[in-house]
């Protein structure tokens, strides 16, 4: 069964293999599972059109102040003086060996999420870690009834009784290995993958090594939101956001057919023919500003694509068509009356994910027929990022996709 992802701003191809490699095993072992697919025979199209932007003609010379004649106002706190600010910051964090203990503490999900984006290894042995994190996160699920009994040592008496994240990690493999999942009718498909690869036998090598990457910079961002990752100029990854936003409308509008367009256009038409040919339903999965790509193409560059699946996530599409900002925006269309975007024809199920964190994730549903909006809160700072290497994302796809099936 094919699947086309979408990137959004800011990536490049591919900056981080782990990271996509993990995607990809949460998206076999979850949402295309099921689906009703063997996940052995499953291929994963990934069109990386960041590239094709343009790149800084000055290489950056716009994010240099230094140098710049005061005009007055506050000094800024100079670079000693902000890494003193960090160390005290730092001071009252939780210890390095303590990450994920203190993640726990709030929410069992949110640890097991911070290991899942955190895996590293060979491929295997991410697969195996992804399988893990995806266990652990239906287990969570089910005993927790995905929060809303609690979280935290409320629901999960033994987190009390870790001492640092290597137990944390031992204590969870151990109540895994002994819990039996009850029997969810029709949703049984989506949990092969992770019965398939680390279902028992410990705690995965891929899931270990992430205890030496978290460091006190980590346990910082956990504890303190961010916050001093967040203070100070805007950064290149910053202006690169931006600068891919504004290239992508530059270049669509400026020629019938962009070579971002006709990238992820040539991706979805291969996937198209490779689900044609083997009789199975293609899954398209947009993050971010590949949402408002993916509608594009899907409803006016290429409207003879058939799609069966499309997952949006963490993407502006409600917004760019109040907006009007789309090819096939129709101006004199707005929500007067109730009235809504109809349906796309080519798109048999649409589900749009908004996590109320993610302050560039909005709501579809009430502007396009046919849209669902799942809302998937995690309170996270990082939840723009966060959304397709969190196994808790992917079981709540997999549940919809299911029930679709039905």
């Amino acid at each position: 069964m094919p699947l086309v992802h979408v990137h959004g701003i800011g990536n490049r191809a591919p900056q981080d293999p782990e990271h996509v490699a993990v995607r990809d095993a949460l998206y076999r072992q979850h949402v295309l599972a099921a689906m009703g697919c063997d996940q052995d025979k499953t291929r994963v199209w990934s069109p990386w059109w960041g590239g094709l932007v343009a790149e800084p003609a000055w290489g950056w010379a716009s994010l240099d102040v230094a140098g710049m004649e005061r005009l007055g106002g506050i000094e800024e706190a100079s670079t000693a003086e902000a890494a003193v600010l960090d160390v005290a910051a730092q001071a009252g964090a939780a210890e390095p060996d303590r990450v994920l203990v203190t993640a726990a503490a709030t929410s069992l999900q949110w640890a097991i999420d911070i290991v899942c984006g955190s895996l590293v290894g060979a491929e295997d042995e991410l697969r195996e870690g992804a399988a893990f994190c995806g266990r652990a996160t239906a287990y969570w699920a089910e005993r927790s009834d995905t929060g809303r009994r609690g979280d935290g040592p409320a629901v999960f008496p033994w987190l009390a009784e870790v001492g640092d994240d290597t137990e944390l990690l031992e204590r969870l493999s151990a109540e895994l290995e002994a819990w039996r999942p009850a029997a969810v009718p029709n949703t049984r498909s989506a949990a092969v993958g992770w019965e398939t690869f680390g279902a028992a036998g410990g705690v995965p090598r891929a899931a270990r090594s992430v205890l030496r990457r978290l460091n006190s910079c980590a346990a910082t961002a956990v504890t303190r939101g961010g916050a001093t990752l967040l203070r100070g100029r805007p950064t290149r990854r910053l202006a690169l956001l931006l600068g891919d936003v504004m290239g992508y409308f530059a270049q669509r509008d400026s020629a019938e057919n962009s070579s971002i367009i006709a990238l992820v256009s040539e991706a979805l038409e291969e996937a198209v023919g490779h689900a044609q040919q083997h009789g199975e339903p293609l899954v398209v999965v947009a993050h971010s500003m590949g949402g408002n790509i993916v509608h594009d193409v899907l409803s006016y560059f290429r409207p003879d694509l058939q799609v069966d699946l499309l997952v949006t996530a963490g993407t502006q599409v409600g917004l760019f068509e109040e907006l009007k900002l789309f090819r096939a925006s129709d101006r004199l269309l707005t929500g007067v009356g109730g009235r809504k975007v109809p349906a796309l024809p080519n798109v048999s199920r649409w589900i749009n994910v908004v996590d109320p964190a993610d302050p560039l994730a909005f709501a579809a549903a009430r502007v396009f027929a046919g849209a669902e909006d799942l809302n998937f809160g995690t309170g996270a700072w990082w939840a723009h990022g966060g959304y397709v290497i969190s196994p808790h994302f992917h079981h709540r796809v997999a549940l919809h996709a299911a029930e679709g099936r039905q």
